[in-house]
């Protein structure tokens, strides 16, 4: 990679995924070999949505299978508009970054806020950015521990920008992660993808698409039953790039290849409209209240009853499996029965989706 930035390096895809892995390149032991690694800390930096920490303390632990007790994620909010159709910025930044927690089984429990605002931008906005981010932290039972906020002038910054840093308990007794993937995993997708980017892409333009609202929402309640589950493998929200790209990180994360069924994942009517109109693929659109699960298929169909629980995963479904054949590829067997190959997207389908 060389030369200037782009918005496509912030898409969730192929760009961003370079992106992130030059930065981590700039902390690795062999550039920094007395500074990257202290004695007393272990942590789990696989590419995965939040880390383990285990910095000696007491309260932490030590787990036999080489993860910590204590999770933590840091995320940053930019999206445009600040409102849309089922949320705003304040409810983004908190179901968003503890989402990142809930996936890899560990309770959201504290959230440090970053704010970054734009000279000019009016309080009473302020206010009901963070009214929002208030009841959907209190929904979830996650406490404000740290905050620090910023005025930049005019120009500087679009209103509001919010960095959050989530910290959370694992509870899950294993650690989920894509390395614990085998060959025949079931692939459960909790709901319809796509909503939260169609819900941004219809409030952008100025189209006309009633009923579609985004999915953003906490997902620790729907999640945290999986979690008896000895054969859950590992889970992954579908923001940034949308299932699309999680199924081919997972793919290239590990030996093995993923085969969907189109005429399994869910589809939501209103998503597919406006994909129609723009052009868009729902595959590779944001979701912030989705989930893809993998786990053994023997437990497939008690993990289905388990997350249909939860209202926010009324239509979850299997959607494919992890097989032996094309190892670190992604096909989808179409309707009609042929085989179509999903990469990820290599730019930027809509800019600040999160």
């Amino acid at each position: 990679m060389s030369g200037a930035l782009s918005l496509g390096h912030g898409s969730g895809g192929r760009l961003t995924q370079q992106l992130t892995q030059r930065i981590l390149s700039r902390f690795g032991e062999a550039r920094f070999p007395s500074a990257s690694r202290r004695p007393d800390f272990q942590a789990d930096f696989q590419m995965e949505d939040c880390a383990f920490i285990d910095a000696g303390c007491g309260a932490c632990g030590s787990e036999d299978d080489g993860g910590g007790k204590t999770a933590v994620s840091i995320d940053g909010f930019t999206v445009f508009p600040h409102d849309f159709p089922g949320g705003d910025i304040g409810k983004l930044a908190v179901c968003g970054s503890a989402n990142d927690l809930a996936v890899r089984g560990a309770e959201p429990l504290f959230l440090a806020l970053s704010l970054i605002i734009e000279e000019g931008l009016d309080v009473a906005v302020l206010d009901r950015y963070m009214d929002s981010a208030a009841q959907a932290a209190g929904e979830g039972r996650v406490a404000l521990a740290a905050g620090d906020t910023k005025v930049v002038p005019r120009g500087a910054a679009d209103k509001l920008f919010i960095t959050t840093c989530a910290i959370g308990r694992r509870v899950s007794p294993h650690v989920l992660r894509t390395s614990n993937l085998r060959d025949g995993d079931a692939l459960i997708l909790s709901t319809a993808p796509g909503r939260h980017g169609a819900a941004l892409a219809a409030a952008r333009f100025g189209l006309d698409a009633p009923g579609l609202t985004s999915d953003c929402a906490l997902l620790w309640p729907a999640l945290s039953p999986l979690l008896r589950f000895s054969g859950l493998r590992c889970m992954r929200d579908c923001t940034r790039g949308g299932l699309g790209t999680v199924l081919c990180e997972w793919a290239e994360a590990s030996p093995l290849g993923i085969e969907v069924y189109e005429t399994s994942v869910p589809a939501d009517t209103e998503t597919a409209a406006v994909c129609d109109i723009l052009g868009f693929d729902p595959l590779y659109l944001a979701s912030e209240g989705c989930a893809l699960a993998a786990v053994a298929p023997e437990q497939a169909e008690e993990c289905l009853v388990a997350l249909r629980e939860s209202p926010l995963c009324r239509d979850a479904a299997v959607i494919g499996r992890m097989i032996s054949e094309h190892p670190r590829m992604v096909g989808m067997r179409t309707r009609i029965g042929g085989m179509r190959f999903v990469d990820m997207p290599a730019g930027e389908l809509l800019p600040r989706i999160c």
